[in-house]
């Protein structure tokens, strides 16, 4: 009969007993610091990915370009723009340079890059393609141009970039970046003759294939 009593009040002690306010306090804060710890470390590939994510939008939409004028054979602009302090790519079926007037030119897309990314140069060395480096603060240069040639740039039917004033090959590069670490670095070459568009990733010192 003790034996049962005893055990019953053990039992019963078991199941009101807790955590006391100092363990409660102590679990949280160990609980913080692993979370700190944890966003500390995958902040770098949090930023890498935002900045692959934009170069990759910008590469998706100059490629789409490129096939659509061969498909449609029609001239399709490229236009880079800020609006908002957001930066865009669009693409816009020029009718009016194959079909006269009284034509309109359809936008085709227009692509809001993926923050915080902006069309930024922030100076160092030239892509391994050498196409040419924009002014410092500024990130498109074409046909050796800071922020493009007069009459934009077009791809044509052939595939090629041309200027859409002499319709000659032009050769350029988008530069993606945010001011501060030159690892967000991100660019963009296209070759004129061929519309051929290669993707690079800063390293802070350099440039490396993507």
């Amino acid at each position: 009969m003790n034996d049962r009593k005893l055990k019953s009040r053990t039992l019963h002690t078991r199941l009101e007993r807790g955590f006391s306010l100092v363990e409660v306090c102590v679990s949280t804060a160990i609980i913080m610091v692993i979370c700190a710890m944890a966003v500390f470390t995958l902040q770098p590939a949090l930023q890498n990915a935002n900045c692959d994510a934009a170069m990759d939008q910008v590469l998706g939409q100059l490629r789409q370009a490129r096939e659509y004028a061969i498909t449609n054979r029609r001239y399709v602009q490229v236009s880079f723009a800020t609006v908002a302090n957001i930066p865009q790519i669009t693409l816009t079926q020029r009718n009016d340079l194959t079909s006269g007037a009284g034509f309109t030119n359809p936008v085709l897309s227009t692509v809001a890059i993926h923050a915080p990314e902006q069309f930024f140069y922030g100076g160092g060395p030239d892509t391994p393609d050498a196409l040419g480096q924009p002014l410092a603060g500024g990130g498109i240069e074409f046909g050796g141009i800071s922020g493009g040639p007069i009459g934009g740039m077009l791809f044509q039917s052939d595939g090629e970039m041309v200027n859409g004033v002499t319709y000659l090959p032009i050769n350029g590069t988008v530069f993606l970046g945010q001011t501060g670490p030159n690892t967000t670095a991100r660019a963009l070459t296209v070759l004129g003759a061929t519309g051929r568009v290669r993707a690079w990733k800063g390293s802070g010192t350099g440039w490396a294939q993507y």
